[in-house]
């Protein structure tokens, strides 16, 4: 019985934050083997080991190792979503003056609808270009959502360790992004809940930070009763 080899196809790679993937195939003649076979890459952990029985009745054992070879990682990554998202309009911030200027009335359900004909009116300041007759098609007839920009900031990074103020962070607003990242006026950021994956030697954690709706901020004074 020949004793294990490590076979040809060795694969890995780094990312952006150091984050280094090393795959070793290696062919055993036993199950046995194929699940004690290996010893560490790079002074970096095992994380997956994949077993195959090939077709002379040996096993492939392929087995991956994970991890950073510094402290933490080299770069800390920063992503930022964007997109829009529907609200009803009755949440809108000028809902008055839309009811008012396209006649838009409160149905039996509690939702607001808008006649199939603009109600008439003279002079400008109307918002469509001056005066209108009763026959005008009403552009809100039917309209029962509008579009807000919806942004998520991400936060990518390696640690050898979780930080101690993580979830304590959970729940306060931010005024501002890091690394120049816009903030629309009158908005801020709340942060939400972090994801916190182990990654061999390191722990791959990703805070997310979400925008406020249009010229409004998310409130202290709520968010600051979350329970942390």
């Amino acid at each position: 019985m020949s004793a294990p080899f490590q076979m040809l196809g060795l694969s890995g790679g780094r990312d952006e934050r150091g984050l280094i993937t090393v795959a070793v195939p290696w062919n055993c003649a036993t199950l046995s083997e194929g699940l004690s076979v290996g010893s560490s890459v790079l002074g970096l952990p095992e994380t997956r080991r994949a077993i195959t029985q090939l077709e002379d009745g040996s096993f492939q054992a392929t087995i991956t190792y994970e991890g950073a070879e510094g402290e933490n990682g080299d770069k800390d990554t920063f992503e930022f979503d964007s997109m829009f998202r529907e609200e009803p309009i009755e949440s809108h911030p000028s809902i008055d003056r839309l009811k008012t200027q396209f006649g838009g009335s409160l149905n039996a359900d509690g939702r607001i609808v808008f006649p199939e004909k603009t109600p008439s009116s003279k002079g400008a300041g109307t918002g469509l270009g001056g005066s209108r007759s009763s026959t005008d098609k009403n552009p809100m007839f039917g309209v029962t959502t509008y579009l807000v920009l919806n942004a998520v900031f991400r936060h990518t990074y390696l640690r050898r360790s979780v930080p101690s103020d993580l979830l304590q962070k959970v729940g306060t607003t931010r005024d501002r992004l890091p690394e120049g990242f816009p903030t629309p006026t009158d908005r801020n950021w709340l942060i939400m809940p972090p994801k916190v994956n182990k990654r061999g030697n390191v722990f791959e954690i990703a805070e997310e930070w979400m925008l406020s709706k249009p010229g409004q901020k998310w409130p202290d004074a709520i968010y600051g009763l979350i329970q942390r």
